[in-house]
This record gives C-alpha cells, sequence and structure tokens, in this order.
C-alpha cells in the first residue's frame, strides 16, 4: 500500500482492527495518537519491557507526559510488583504548587535519603521567611550521630527541654558553657543543684554572692 500523497484508513464508527503475530513497525517524520475516550499502550508478555524516548539528544529535547485531571493522582505511576527507579545525570526536581508528600502511607519500611552519598551537602529546609523545620518522631526517639562536629545555631530565645527522664551533657574533654550576653543562671527551684568535681574553681571579676 503506497501512495505519493499519503493513505487515509478510516473507520468512521467502527473499530479498526491491525492484528499480527509478529512486529508492527511505524516509522514516520512525526507520528500522532489521538484517542477521544479512555486509552492504552501494554505489553502483555512476561519479562518484556515498554521503551518510551526520545534519543537524539540535544539541549531542548525532551520526553513530556501531561494531564489536565484535576484529581490528588492526576497522573498515577505505579509499579504493581516490583519498585520505581528514577536515574538523572543532571539536576533532578521534585516541585509542586501545593503540597509534598513523600513517604506518607503507613508502612513498616524505612525512608533513605541521602544515604549512598559522599563528600556532598544534605539540605533540608529553608531559611527565608517563615519558613519552619518540624522534626517528629514516636517513642524510636530522633538519632543524630556524625563522624564530624555538631553545630545547632539558633537567632532567637530558644530551649532543650524534656518533659520526662534526665537531660544529659556530656564532653570526652570537657563541657564548656558560654554566655556573651546577659546572665548565666543554673536554676533548680523547688529541687536540689549537685555540682560534683575533683577541683572546683569560681573565677569572677566582680563579687561572688552565695545565698540560703
Amino acid at each position: 500500500l503506497d501512495a505519493a500523497g499519503g493513505v487515509n484508513i478510516a473507520g468512521n464508527a467502527a473499530e479498526v482492527d491491525i492484528t499480527t503475530t509478529g512486529a508492527v513497525d511505524i516509522n514516520g517524520a512525526a507520528i500522532t495518537i489521538d484517542g477521544t475516550n479512555s486509552s492504552n499502550l501494554t505489553v502483555t508478555g512476561e519479562d518484556k519491557s515498554l521503551t518510551l524516548a526520545a534519543s537524539g539528544g540535544g539541549s531542548s529535547q525532551t520526553v513530556t507526559i501531561n494531564s489536565a485531571g484535576t484529581g490528588t493522582n492526576a497522573i498515577d505511576i505505579n509499579a504493581t510488583a516490583g519498585g520505581i527507579e528514577i536515574d538523572s545525570n543532571g539536576v533532578l526536581s521534585l516541585n509542586s504548587a501545593n503540597v509534598i508528600n513523600i513517604g506518607t502511607d503507613n508502612v513498616g519500611w524505612a525512608m533513605n535519603i541521602g544515604t549512598g552519598r559522599y563528600n556532598t551537602t544534605t539540605t533540608i529546609g529553608s531559611s527565608v521567611g517563615t519558613a519552619t523545620l518540624d522534626l517528629n518522631a514516636g517513642t524510636g526517639g530522633i538519632i543524630m550521630d556524625t563522624t564530624g562536629t555538631v553545630s545547632i545555631d539558633a537567632a532567637a530565645a530558644s530551649n532543650f527541654t524534656t518533659s520526662v527522664g534526665t537531660l544529659t551533657l556530656e564532653g570526652a574533654a570537657g563541657v564548656l558553657v558560654n554566655s556573651t550576653g546577659g546572665k548565666m543562671r543554673i536554676n533548680g527551684t523547688g529541687q536540689s543543684v549537685d555540682i560534683s568535681g575533683t577541683n572546683f574553681n569560681v573565677d569572677t571579676s566582680s563579687a561572688v554572692s552565695l545565698d540560703a
């Protein structure tokens, strides 16, 4: 079937069925497939793959998937038996004009972020405007470990409090507590204050006052 002016196959309201036990090969400068009803492109053979690719290259080449749907799953990607892997040789951006949910399903598996990276920085949160970083954990607690230093800085009054149990601050080479402005207070109102040590030194450039 060959025509210099083109080939038009019209089924009108009836079905157009192309069936073969071999391959179907369609080539063209541009290919457009449109449907006015729900449609699918499916590979049903076991251990067979479906590839959607733009392989020509160039800075403006893209693979675009669009949906005009307004539901929460307007674009729905599911792996019913295996996983989903997304790799990029450049920047990988995930943005939304609304809430972004990652790992919100109630399943008993870990969520890993940045666990395989090295010589890089993992940044979470923003310091712009009224942005807030909220860390929550259940009875398993929050564990922070590092082979380097830990620095926690704030530009406003702050607290580190336990509602139950003891708060322990320990340093293998000592503990240094500084106040660069205002008073330094150790307050045990209604409780005992116990300071123990091999030596106890109090140095001041002014008076020392002990009241009971």
